[in-house]
């Protein structure tokens, strides 16, 4: 089931090709400072999502997915041993101005150099799966 709203997230991005992005500074840094998305910090806003019933958990490759169906987010956690954790990259299904989208807001505990490169990754990441599914669509 948790793959299944991955999935649905990466098709949203995929038709509709629309990624918004925000967050504060130049790629989405936002330092240590305030709150996680409504949460103390990361710790706390993965602590308390895991203990939701409403929600789904999974690993990958070390990162706490957590799959909100109702609240139509997919959050990713960095595990201890990346470079920028504590992190949170959290991605929402968004409509704005009659067009479906991905809102993408991060919470990087991290130096801004390292916290840039983990956005930097996330944004070339979807590219990378547009890319494949453009290549896929083509054949």
């Amino acid at each position: 089931m948790g793959n299944l709203m991955i999935r649905l997230l990466v098709v949203v991005i995929l038709f509709f090709s629309c990624e918004l992005i925000f967050a504060e500074g130049d790629l989405g840094y936002g330092g240590k400072k305030g709150k996680v998305f409504g949460y103390e910090s990361v710790e706390e806003a993965l602590e308390t999502l895991k203990n939701d019933p409403n929600v789904e958990v999974s690993d990958s490759e070390g990162w706490t997915i957590i799959s909100d169906k109702a609240g139509r987010a997919l959050w990713s956690f960095a595990p201890l041993s990346h470079p920028a954790h504590p992190s949170v990259i959290k991605r929402s299904v968004v409509e704005k101005d009659g067009q479906i989208g991905i809102d993408t807001q991060v919470r990087c505990g991290a130096k801004k150099g390292v916290c840039d490169k983990l956005v930097q990754d996330f944004i070339d990441l979807n590219n990378k799966v547009r890319k494949d599914v453009n290549n896929e669509s083509a054949n």
